[in-house]
């Protein structure tokens, strides 16, 4: 049986879901049952409603050793998609020990049940910038001091992975760029059509690597039948601006394109102003500095070890394509 963890999230649902539709038995681990609306959401737009209730789906806390060693019971393979995602300050010291918790209690347990093969999925958050390459790669390091507190998190979940894969455990990583999905979630980049189309004339000025969540569920799915085990593979569909990713969103969504770039010393005045916000109200910042200035940065990203693995990506114009239908599906 296929175990995924962080069921309930964009990326781990999709991967339950592409599990289930290939007709294999797989358990979706979540943490809160309200999160699951968001799924039976996104399946339904996808025209895949029936498929929830194929699927195993268990309550479970991966904080809790226990509890998490009892939730792999009869797993074979098993894919660890769920992690805490935040860029607010407050929430860093939490975060930082959260995804290493997580990723310790997981994989020692399945190191203890005789887990044939895990997944783990890191984040091109955790790969550092070389200056001299102008193209990030699986050879750049990880150098912890320029990696955002998330970044920081997630290498720091992935070194117990590896360590349990030196103990034994056959094992593989995945890092994928920037996912694009329905936006079904109140989080992440789920929010990108909701902002857009109700009008966004400022944007950042950055580039990143962007990658449909679709190619990741289905490549974590080849990976899961023809193990790379050793191997990491960042999953980048395409190399492209904030801007033009944006335009294309607000194309398909109807509405007008960005018209503007913001400066990055205009945002770096925005997220300090943020930041006083919520100190003096305890509102959510819309910006953060580590958010700020992930977005101002100009980075490339290869996905050329992945495509010669056989893990395909979708042109950026199909999936933001995709993700309007999905937002007008589920916003009309």
């Amino acid at each position: 049986m296929i175990v995924v963890t962080g069921a309930s999230g964009m990326l781990g649902s999709h991967i339950v879901l592409a599990a289930a539709l290939a007709q294999k038995p797989v358990c979706g681990l979540y943490r809160s049952a309200s999160a699951l609306n968001s799924v039976q959401m996104s399946w339904a737009a996808q025209g895949h409603a029936e498929v929830f209730d194929q699927v195993i789906w268990r309550q479970v806390d991966l904080l809790d050793a226990l509890d998490t060693a009892e939730a792999l019971d009869g797993a074979t393979r098993v894919v660890h998609a769920a992690a805490i995602v935040s860029f607010r300050k407050k929430d860093e010291a939490y975060m930082l020990r959260a995804n290493p918790q997580m990723s310790e209690n997981l994989w020692l347990a399945a190191l203890d049940q005789g887990v044939r093969f895990g997944l783990h999925i890191s984040s091109i958050a955790t790969l550092s910038v070389d200056l001299r390459e102008p193209v990030v790669t699986e050879a750049n390091e990880s150098k912890r001091d320029t990696l955002s507190a998330y970044g920081k998190s997630k290498l720091d979940a992935e070194l117990v992975a590896w360590r349990y894969h030196e103990e034994g455990l056959p094992l593989a990583v995945f890092h994928p760029s920037v996912i694009l999905g329905p936006p079904a979630w109140p989080d992440g980049s789920s929010l990108f059509p909701k902002t857009i189309s109700r009008g966004l004339p400022l944007v950042s000025p950055g580039a990143t690597g962007w990658v449909d969540v679709r190619d990741v569920a289905e490549s974590a799915l080849k990976a899961l039948e023809l193990p790379p085990v050793g191997e990491r593979f960042i999953l980048n569909g395409a190399n492209a601006s904030f801007k033009s990713v944006f335009s294309l969103l607000a194309s398909g969504l109807g509405v007008a394109p960005p018209k503007y770039v913001a400066q990055p010393a205009l945002l770096e005045v925005a997220w300090r102003l943020e930041r006083a916000r919520e100190f003096l109200f305890g509102a959510r910042p819309l910006l953060t500095q580590d958010s700020v200035r992930a977005a101002c940065q100009s980075i490339e990203y290869s996905g050329e070890k992945a495509r010669a693995q056989g893990y395909s990506t979708r042109p950026i114009e199909e999936t933001t394509s995709w993700v309007a239908q999905m937002h007008h599906a589920l916003h009309p």
